[in-house]
């Protein structure tokens, strides 16, 4: 009953610090709700006994797990070097160089500890840095290098903090023990997450094709998930965190891209996530208020007392030390990169608002309240109380210091404008199925209608989108002989495309154009290609859905490459385009080569697979040789946002009309108009990530 009462009692006090923090909303909420838990335990003399074992499972590996499973998959490749260096080098110099700094500021404190206190800061938060761009106008790769780091650095952090921790507790450290059980601990966490995070992905994509899921249940596999493979990890002494770090990474890079996986799993999956890691950083806060008068009484009571004002000059000065590595780091940061790139400006202004950037937030906290009671001899931690009260400090002062500063040196974001709707078509008597086929045809007809040179590639995009609702309704209702005839003409000119696009990169290799690297990866791609539609044409076989295990080798071996060699990574980037487009080019040639010469002869059904496959072609060229050039003010993300909602629009008209001419009956309209809402809703939270 205790418990349940404190996760009532804690949960009440995330609301009201929400609430409140919709009237103070220049303070971040983390700050917030760390007030609400300080004010409950010093008026009420509020105390919770925490169970340290199981704070790193119940915290960390969701919070953790949700940070990796949505972060942004392009802006952190292109800063993939620098992401790298803060979440790597940069943790591991700050709990080199701060711990020493920490053991040589605070005599009382043990060397270990010192070097502790140091790991657990490294890591960032941007939940708090978010909340505070929502008004202040940060550069957009400093968001996402705070965004990426920290995916990374949360892992590098915690296994040095355990490393420290470790050391403090048995009273002994080995050099060469602490590298063998790293590397052990890394290289063992790194496959089973990839492993389980791969099972469990195909399990979740191969549910959603057989139908034999639900979103609901689907999203509880996702709870469950981290906490599965942290268990997993942990129980042969490898990394849990690491582990959870990797699965997800895994599944954001499949899972999402998955075309089986429709708006409703997206957006209930989405939600609940968004709500969970809430929750759990919510309690973190409020936890960490409640411990701070505890962690001061403590420390009152022990023999070797500091007198609080201390404790707050050692808090600063932490802080500050950590600060200073982190803007120094990122001057150095600048001056390498103008070495490789001349055109490199050197800002230290922007250092500062690196450094600033550095919040510390819920997997510090979380961290530290797992610090164990005692030690191996039975003593009690070395100075436990003091480690909590510095850390707890630390967060604060990072958070005020980002709230005061970061505005000061940043201009204020412009808001964004909103948009305009549009128009109708015609129908005969349907089925739900061909209803619902009707509807997105309906908008597929109203996008075409909207295509203009200046918004092309957006147009295409939302085509293709609705092309693939369509097949697969399709797949999923039509009887087997009529699906069997689309499918084996929509193969037919699936290959005459494929032998030109494959013509056109044995000519580009001939010309010297593409290396071999490119030719062969974009063979392997047309045959992978190939093989999935003679795959879907075919009876579902025991071999279908078979996992290719040197395919991913040799991806992998191609991903390293590209890293790797910096010189020829923009060189590999511009061969890949170049046979993209030609590519494009060579299958949209040989769709009109075919029209053409055919021309009266072609059945519905033909026409219908050419049509999709001209614009699947267009769709690639526009995107890559004409970036998107909107009309009149709009940005891209406007215009995306029109083109979007002209379709849902038409779906909705379209849909009207069934219903008000009797086609079909209100549950039937009920239940595609709540598709469509959750396609929208799907849709427009995208569009805002």
């Amino acid at each position: 009953m205790a418990i349940v009462e404190t996760v009532i009692g804690l949960t009440l006090l995330i609301l009201i610090g929400n609430i409140l923090s919709h009237f103070l909303q220049r303070i971040p909420v983390s700050l917030i709700q760390i007030a609400l838990g300080l004010l409950v335990a010093t008026l009420f003399n509020v105390k919770i006994s925490l169970d340290n074992e199981w704070f790193m499972l119940l915290f960390v590996a969701p919070l953790l797990y949700s940070d990796a499973w949505s972060f942004p998959k392009k802006e952190l490749w292109e800063l993939r070097g620098p992401i790298v260096g803060n979440a790597i080098l940069l943790v591991f110099i700050t709990t080199l160089i701060g711990g020493l700094g920490i053991y040589w500021m605070i005599p009382a404190m043990p060397l270990s500890v010192a070097f502790a206190i140091a790991a657990i800061l490294s890591p960032t938060d941007p939940v708090a840095v978010a909340s505070i761009g929502q008004e202040t106008k940060l550069p957009g790769n400093l968001m996402n290098l705070v965004a990426g780091e920290s995916l990374i650095n949360d892992a590098s952090g915690l296994v040095a903090f355990k490393f420290a921790i470790a050391a403090t507790v048995s009273g002994t450290f080995s050099l060469f023990r602490a590298t063998s059980d790293f590397l052990y601990m890394t290289v063992v966490a790194m496959l089973i997450g990839l492993v389980l995070g791969m099972a469990i992905n195909r399990l979740q994509v191969w549910l959603l094709r057989v139908e034999a899921t639900t979103a609901v249940i689907s999203v509880v596999t996702s709870i469950l998930t981290p906490f599965l493979i942290y268990l997993a990890a942990e129980s042969v002494h490898a990394s849990g965190v690491i582990a959870v770090v990797i699965a997800a990474i895994m599944q954001n890079l499949q899972l999402k891209d998955a075309t089986i996986s429709d708006g409703e799993f997206y957006l209930v999956n989405r939600t609940t996530w968004n709500v969970f890691s809430y929750l759990m950083n919510g309690f973190i806060f409020i936890l960490l208020g409640i411990e701070l008068p505890v962690a001061i009484n403590i420390h009152r009571d022990a023999s070797h007392l500091v007198p609080v004002p201390v404790l707050f000059v050692y808090a600063f000065m932490t802080w500050l030390l950590i600060f200073g590595i982190r803007v120094l780091w990122s001057y150095l940061n600048q001056i390498w990169e103008r070495r490789r790139v001349e055109t490199t400006e050197l800002s230290f202004k922007h250092a500062i608002m690196a450094g600033l950037t550095g919040v510390r937030g819920a997997v510090t906290m979380a961290g530290v309240l797992s610090v164990p009671l005692t030690i191996q001899s039975g003593a009690e931690f070395p100075a436990r109380s003091m480690m909590l009260f510095i850390a707890a400090m630390v967060i604060v002062l990072s958070l005020l210091a980002a709230i005061i500063f970061l505005p000061i040196m940043a201009k204020m974001t412009a808001p964004k404008k909103k948009i305009g709707q549009p128009r109708l078509d015609v129908a005969k008597y349907m089925s739900e199925p061909r209803a619902h086929i009707y509807v997105l045809q309906s908008a597929v007809s109203e996008l075409e209608n909207e295509l203009k040179a200046s918004n092309a590639t957006i147009v295409y995009e939302a085509l293709m989108r609705y092309y693939i609702k369509i097949r697969h309704l399709q797949m999923h209702t039509l009887q087997a002989e009529k699906l069997q005839k689309i499918l084996r003409t929509e193969l037919r000119f699936r290959n005459i495309a494929l032998d030109a696009e494959r013509q056109s990169l044995v000519t580009l290799r001939q010309k010297g154009q593409i290396s071999l690297l490119v030719f062969d990866s974009e063979n392997r791609r047309l045959d992978r290609i190939e093989d999935d539609l003679a795959q879907s044409v075919r009876e579902r076989s025991r071999y279908q859905g078979k996992f290719n295990i040197e395919h991913l080798l040799r991806n992998m071996g191609r991903a390293v490459r590209i890293w790797l060699s910096h010189s020829d990574s923009d060189q590999l980037r511009a061969e890949y385009a170049l046979a993209s487009i030609e590519m494009s080019k060579a299958g949209l040639n040989a769709m009109v080569a075919y029209e053409t010469s055919h021309q009266g002869k072609v059945s519905r059904t033909d026409l219908t697979a050419i049509k999709h496959l001209k614009v699947l072609f267009h769709s690639r060229l526009s995107s890559q040789t004409s970036p998107v050039k909107p009309m009149s003010q709009k940005t891209t993300a406007a215009l995306r946002q029109e083109i979007g909602l002209k379709g849902f629009t038409a779906e909705r008209q379209a849909l009207e009309h069934l219903t008000s001419a009797g086609f079909i009956d209100a549950k039937i309209g009920g239940t595609i108009r709540q598709s469509i809402n959750l396609d929208e809703a799907s849709f427009l939270a995208q569009l805002g990530e």
